[in-house]
């Protein structure tokens, strides 16, 4: 990033830093094109996505906000994921006061009424530059893939799967990988309990100290849970799940995809709107839901929420878990495919005493039964979700 020490002067003798780089519709600049020799202007929708080009080389991002798209808004919690600290001005049409307040919580430096008028943005831009602290030049941080556990309704064994599912990951990436779970059901998660852990610190002490994580905090929260895998637990007080800062969640997130060869999120069954982001930038998408014709409902409806989201469908991977064993054929899987209009990616059979003494005793099931039939399919599965992120050697 920038330290504003190259500058532009206006003609009011206020000066513009290098590096400002403005996102917003032609019709929404205003008379802004008159600075165009010295900030960068992109044309484009409130809802398209953000150049990552643009965005790693910004001092400044001056974004255009549509607060009624849920896409848009999306976009800016992507963005503040990427770039934690880059400064950020928001355009709004008609901004209301509670949109204005919640954009501020957010993170975002300013707020500006759209179309832009080149005083008011010049102003802004160098007020928000005279508030940020120089910093040296950013080196790009290696980030770990992100897979989303996500149930299609409560009760459907998505934390089973998530636990499993990353006990059997960093065998897939290599000699000294490790994998992150992290428990973002904020009120019931039960990760900690499926893995026999009962930690003393969760994650409530990383948003705690969100501007201050460093490894040792990091290490702090970390439960090792054998088969190279670390635990991030759900906090114990219950709060309402919106309480959450979506800023928090996603800088923590980032944090922790540094310091990891995979993080899996165990995430909750009802979303909260710090969740869509989540969900729209992860790698990999598993949606559980229970293997029964009159429960394959609830699967479309969280499908079609996907891809409202705009979640591209060869990232998602459908799990359909308790299957009866016996005599489920094939011809069952192409009837519930026919129905959801998605393919399968898994099927995992019902072995409730299994799952059970493995959650006892904290442990994978393939350390209890390696050559049981639930064991294989789980391992199937780690090895097509490594397989879709590029990381399995």
């Amino acid at each position: 990033m920038t330290d504003f020490s190259d500058i532009y002067e206006t003609d009011n003798g206020m000066t513009l830093p290098e590096g400002v780089h403005v996102f917003a519709r032609k019709e929404a600049l205003g008379n802004v094109a008159i600075l165009e020799d010295s900030v960068t202007l992109h044309r484009i929708e409130p809802t398209d996505e953000l150049p990552g080009a643009a965005i790693e080389k910004a001092a400044i991002a001056v974004v255009e906000i549509d607060s009624a798209d849920p896409a848009s808004l999306a976009r800016l919690e992507r963005l503040r994921a990427m770039r934690p600290g880059l400064p950020v001005i928001a355009g709004l049409e008609d901004a209301p006061v509670r949109t204005v307040r919640s954009l501020l919580r957010k993170g975002v430096s300013d707020v500006l009424e759209l179309p832009f008028s080149s005083e008011e943005l010049i102003a802004a831009i160098v007020d928000v530059a005279r508030d940020t602290k120089p910093s040296s030049p950013a080196v790009p941080a290696k980030l770990a893939p992100v897979v989303a556990v996500l149930g299609a309704a409560g009760g459907v064994g998505a934390t089973t799967v998530a636990t499993q599912l990353a006990t059997m990951l960093s065998s897939r990436f290599g000699e000294g990988a490790r994998t992150a779970l992290v428990d973002l059901s904020l009120q019931s998660g039960d990760a900690g309990a499926y893995l026999d852990q009962n930690p003393r610190m969760t994650i409530s002490h990383l948003f705690d100290a969100i501007d201050k994580i460093d490894d040792e905090l990091m290490r702090s929260v970390a439960v090792d849970c054998g088969d190279d895998l670390d635990l991030f637990a759900a906090p114990d007080d219950i709060d309402p799940i919106e309480s959450a800062s979506a800023d928090a969640i996603a800088r923590m997130i980032r944090e922790t995809r540094k310091r990891y060869s995979a993080v899996v999120l165990d995430m909750p069954s009802t979303l909260p709107n710090w969740a869509m982001p989540i969900l729209l930038s992860a790698d990999e998408v598993v949606l559980v839901g229970v293997g029964r014709i009159a429960a394959l409902r609830h699967v479309k409806r969280k499908l079609s929420l996907l891809q409202m989201l705009g979640r591209e469908r060869q990232n998602i991977s459908v799990v359909l878990n308790r299957i009866a064993g016996g005599l489920f054929k094939r011809s069952d899987v192409s009837q519930m495919e026919e129905l959801l209009g998605y393919d399968v990616a898994q099927t995992l059979e019902e072995d409730t005493q299994l799952v059970e003494e493995a959650q006892l005793q904290g442990v994978s099931i393939s350390t209890l039964q390696k050559r049981a039939r639930l064991s294989r399919q789980i391992a199937d599965l780690a090895t097509s979700i490594s397989a879709k992120i590029g990381k399995e050697d």
